[in-house]
């Protein structure tokens, strides 16, 4: 027996194709021919792994629109994507929306909506669509064009709230997302223990950086920010291991859960 279509499915696939509920079946075609068109195997012919990334997102992409089509035939409960659950025409009573976790790449700390700059970093901010791991790299897929390896990609426009670390161009409403290092000492910290002081003096020295930076930027609430992360790194050198660490892991896992949070 099939299993059950939930609302966290649909709410992952509104998400692939970049829709918003309520959805008609007019709405989910344009939806879908627009995404398609930016993916299309045929548009990686030069390389065999973008062509292999391409058929994977297509595939999703073919998934999410099939799995849509059948709710709006359903007249199901619309999953809530920025608060409360958007409602179908009342029928028989539906289970509470579950809620959409926000996907992230565990090898690049990236994730849909995150903005970034693509090598040499000199152009405009584009925003990320997804990831697709291909054995030892990962391809990082832009809303308005293809696919890039990974490492041709830089945060921008963005704040880290562990630490404080920064990157431009200023905007009226930077990213607040926890920076790769960040995500990297956090894992290094759940693991390892003996890591607690070389995250401590990391943090100090991407505050440091990041204040540089939000200087470099004239962004008055940056500069803000990251001093007061530097504050916060420069009091706990005299804290013992144990307190340490668990400061550090708060402040870090504070940041991911509110970063990852359901929306």
């Amino acid at each position: 027996m099939a299993r059950r279509t939930s609302q966290r499915d649909c709410a992952r696939a509104l998400w692939l194709l970049g829709i918003e509920p309520p959805v008609t079946a007019a709405q989910l075609q344009a939806a879908y021919r627009a995404r398609i068109a930016q993916v299309h195997p045929d548009l990686h012919l030069d390389s065999e792994a973008r062509t292999e990334a391409a058929n994977v997102l297509s595939r999703a992409l073919n998934a999410a629109r099939d799995l849509v089509a059948d709710w709006i035939a359903s007249e199901r409960d619309w999953p809530a994507l920025g608060g409360r659950a958007r409602s179908a025409p009342a029928t028989a009573a539906t289970p509470p929306a579950e809620p959409m976790l926000a996907p992230v790449c565990r090898r690049t700390g990236l994730r849909a909506g995150d903005l970034v700059r693509v090598w040499p970093y000199d152009g405009d901010v584009e925003v990320v669509a997804g990831t697709e791991p291909d054995g030892d790299r990962t391809w990082v897929f832009l809303q308005d064009r293809g696919a890039v390896r990974s490492d041709r990609v830089m945060l921008a426009a963005y704040q880290c709230p562990a630490c404080g670390r920064c990157a431009g161009p200023a905007v009226e409403h930077p990213l607040l997302r926890p920076c790769p290092a960040c995500l990297a000492d956090l894992r290094a910290l759940e693991r390892r223990p003996t890591e607690t002081l070389r995250v401590r003096s990391a943090i100090e020295a991407r505050a440091e950086a990041g204040l540089a930076e939000a200087r470099a930027l004239r962004d008055q609430r940056l500069e803000q920010r990251a001093e007061a992360r530097r504050r916060w790194a420069r009091s706990l050198r005299r804290a013992g291991p144990d307190d340490l660490r668990a400061a550090l892991l708060s402040a870090f896992t504070n940041a991911f859960d509110r970063w990852t949070a359901p929306v």
